[in-house]
């Protein structure tokens, strides 16, 4: 019996021994396989974290971005563009490139998108039309994300692409059928390749080319985004004069000016139709107080987290400007904890500089152009200055020293943030044309004529309604003869008959001798004499025509008369 034991324990150190051996020789392998991966192939996993956050932050843009997308009414402008869009490719190349060359590329890229969802069989919904917008705005955000990873951190790069797609401003362009969230990514490209073609030291090239590029596609998509030019030059000045990478900048200034000669030279086509096109004397001029109510925008009328915003980019511009000063003093400073830790922000200087020449160039320039004829300031074009905001926080929260700090402050400020999401939501529609032409199209009979005030190049009553008569089809039309009808054919300041046909005795009664029944549709009056000539046709349709019936809303109103 204790022979036959010794051999079991025998066997089982053997057993023992084979598998320790194994076991060792199998974790020595292993560990030669991955001493053996080339530097290539550690990026490559290396890459998988960066890969994940830029997906997630692209989905969770994209979510905010088609939540209710459809369900707010196209307002005017948004209107204007789907229509312009519709329109035959020569008729359009001839608008764009006339009488209406800003957002060219934007109203070329819908008009294609529009035919091939026509080819799938879809009709221009709100949601059709503005989905181009939302996938535009959720690849701003991851953008946003690269840029501020590359120049401030993964830390600082996620709060300010989450701040940014969380943004009451952002939003509302990401929801419209406008050039905005186009130009917002095409920006942040231009300013991504600017940046990287100045500090890399390798495949320069393709980086000056990829900035002449976007920034020119910047400018055809929108006009304003020549001022964002004009802070990249104002930017790349200032480092060159002064900062740590003067001298980096100093070697690359020669390839940064043959790039902006090559952006001018592919804009000129541009430049000199928008020499003679559309205006902006609409826009009002601006004060101070328009500042703050752009800073509220912004903020989505939540005072708590403007102050917040604020702050923190404050905070990370007077902390570099300090840096920068602290030197200066001769070293009286450098040696107390402040002035140790004002000289580590010495490395945020240059992108601190970019962010707020970003920020604040656009901003100032358009408000004092606007204290003239040419009126430039307006929440709408400055969605351009909302990434370098909310990087300018990122790069505040990352400046702080002690994480907890870091994550209590970062939380703080996207709750303040996800809190005023909503406000955007609640406010989303500005004008309600589907509600009113939904009606038109019930109570419409064959015959019927429509007529539409006020018609003018700035407010577009037909275009508005005509957008909802061709997305939900049904038998109402207007047609060639109404008074006052708009034509995209003889769109132009100078049209032969002008808006306030619509609104002349002889022209209703000669128009209403044609059809049994007539629609009265005013909307978008601009002024008090407008609305007054609106309300004297009506009054003239009321004694002359039997009333029906009507549907009021604070945009529009359309009355139903019987004329024979």
């Amino acid at each position: 019996m204790l022979v036959n034991g010794t051999r079991k324990n025998d066997s089982k150190k053997r057993k023992t021994s084979a598998i320790s051996f194994y076991t060792r020789e199998l974790y020595t392998r292993l560990k030669r396989t991955k001493d053996s991966k080339q530097p290539g192939e550690r990026r490559e996993w290396h890459r998988f974290p960066l890969l994940a956050t830029g997906v997630i932050l692209f989905c969770t843009a994209l979510s905010l971005d088609l939540y209710r997308l459809g369900a707010p009414s196209l307002w005017f402008d948004e209107a204007f563009s789907v229509e312009l869009a519709r329109q035959p490719l020569p008729l359009l190349w001839h608008i764009i490139f006339g009488p209406e060359p800003n957002m060219e590329l934007y109203y070329l890229l819908l008009h294609y998108w529009l035919a091939f969802t026509a080819w799938l069989g879809f009709n221009p919904t709100e949601f059709i039309v503005r989905f181009p917008s939302a996938i535009f705005a959720a690849l701003s955000a991851v953008a946003v994300f690269l840029l501020g990873r590359r120049f401030i951190g993964t830390g600082g790069g996620i709060v300010g692409s989450a701040l940014y797609l969380l943004n009451d401003l952002q939003l509302t362009y990401a929801q419209q059928t406008r050039s905005y969230s186009l130009q917002l990514l095409l920006t942040c490209l231009a300013w991504y390749a600017l940046l990287v073609a100045m500090t890399a030291e390798s495949r320069q090239k393709r980086w000056w080319i990829g900035y002449i590029i976007t920034s020119a596609l910047a400018i055809y998509v929108h006009l304003f985004s020549i001022l964002v030019l004009l802070a990249q030059v104002v930017a790349v000045g200032g480092l060159l004069l002064v900062g740590r990478r003067s001298e980096q900048v100093r070697r690359r200034i020669v390839a940064f000016g043959g790039s902006l000669l090559a952006i001018g030279a592919l804009i000129i086509p541009m430049l000199l139709v928008s020499l003679q096109g559309a205006k902006t004397g609409w826009l009002p001029i601006p004060d101070l107080s328009d500042i703050v109510s752009l800073f509220i925008t912004i903020g989505g009328q939540h005072r708590f987290y403007v102050v917040a915003f604020v702050a923190c980019a404050g905070l990370t511009i007077t902390s570099a400007a300090a840096s920068y000063c602290l030197p200066l003093m001769r070293g009286k400073f450098e040696c107390c904890a402040v002035g140790k830790l004002l000289l580590s922000y010495r490395r945020w200087q240059s992108i601190t500089w970019v962010l707020f020449c970003w920020f604040l160039v656009p901003l100032i320039v358009s408000f004092v152009v606007s204290q003239g004829t040419t009126r430039l300031f307006s929440s709408r074009y400055l969605v351009v200055i909302l990434p370098p905001l909310f990087l300018l926080v990122g790069l505040g929260i990352a400046m702080l020293r002690w994480r907890m700090i870091q994550l209590a402050l970062a939380l703080v400020v996207m709750l303040l943030a996800v809190s005023a999401v909503p406000f955007y939501y609640r406010n989303a529609q500005v004008e309600d044309w589907r509600s009113t032409t939904s009606w038109l199209e019930q109570h419409y009979q064959v015959g019927d004529g429509l007529v539409c005030y006020d018609n003018a190049l700035e407010q577009g009553c037909q275009i508005a309604t005509e957008y909802y008569l061709h997305a939900y089809p049904g038998q109402a039309h207007f047609t060639a003869d109404a008074p006052g009808a708009f034509s995209w054919e003889k769109y132009g300041p100078a049209r032969p008959a002008g808006p306030e046909e619509a609104v002349d005795p002889a022209a209703l009664a000669a128009y209403g001798a044609k059809h049994p029944r007539l629609f009265f549709i005013v909307g978008r009056v601009p002024d008090d004499a407008a609305a007054a000539r609106a309300h004297a046709a009506q009054q003239w349709l009321n004694n002359n025509y039997q009333f029906v019936d009507q549907i009021v809303t604070p945009t529009i109103t359309i009355r139903l008369y019987i004329t024979g």
